[in-house]
């Protein structure tokens, strides 16, 4: 069987950066973005210290029908063995994508910024060819902390309220400050900022 490297820079497994509160669980989504075609693939999921996974959640959706399965082996250091196949021959092409998700959990004292990564991917062709993907990795920040120093605080507030204003002069953790969740950095993520410290919410 020949494995080839270099697959097209649009056939990966891509993984958004995402932020969480300590003790809270979301649904981290994995997209395989493809235009060639592939009738299985596997990849490693290395989760760091402070998250946690329900191994139970893993699930495995296509744009397109199909009859192909996951499985999900874990394996030392926090790290999950993700496989999909088919018993029929059935394709992810045409950029009908794979969707992987499974829940994460945040640890009481998670605080600074984490990296999760994917490594080891490799796609089967029809033909049986093994194609060998690059890494992919997030950062997981602690939702709410504007300014990355792993606290939420009311220097957040204020940092929020310079970007938004125009007057920054820090780094903005945009991912992080999305506290309203609609994908903008603007006012109502302040006043959501805002309401979170005065109703004593505080994570270091």
């Amino acid at each position: 069987m020949v494995v080839a490297l270099g697959a097209a820079a649009t056939d990966r497994f891509h993984i958004e950066d995402f932020a969480v509160f300590p003790g809270e669980t979301r649904t981290v989504s994995i997209l395989l973005d493809n235009e060639e075609e592939y009738t299985a693939f596997q990849c490693d999921l290395y989760l760091p210290e402070g998250l946690s996974v329900d191994e139970d959640s893993f699930t495995l959706t296509e744009r397109k029908s199909s009859s192909h399965m996951l499985t999900v082996n874990e394996f030392p250091g926090n790290c999950y063995r993700l496989m999909s196949y088919s018993l029929k021959v059935k394709t992810y092409s045409g950029n009908s994508g794979a969707l992987v998700t499974f829940d994460v959990t945040a640890n009481n004292n998670f605080g600074v910024p984490r990296i999760v990564q994917i490594k080891n991917m490799l796609f089967t062709k029809p033909s049986g060819e093994e194609i060998a993907f690059a890494d992919e990795s997030c950062t997981v920040s602690l939702k709410g902390d504007v300014n990355s120093d792993g606290l939420f605080d009311i220097n957040d507030v204020t940092d929020s309220i310079a970007y938004v204003l125009g007057n920054s002069t820090v780094d903005i953790n945009v991912v992080a400050a999305n506290v309203y969740e609609d994908n903008l950095m603007d006012i109502n993520d302040v006043t959501t900022l805002i309401g979170w410290l005065l109703s004593g919410i505080s994570h270091s």
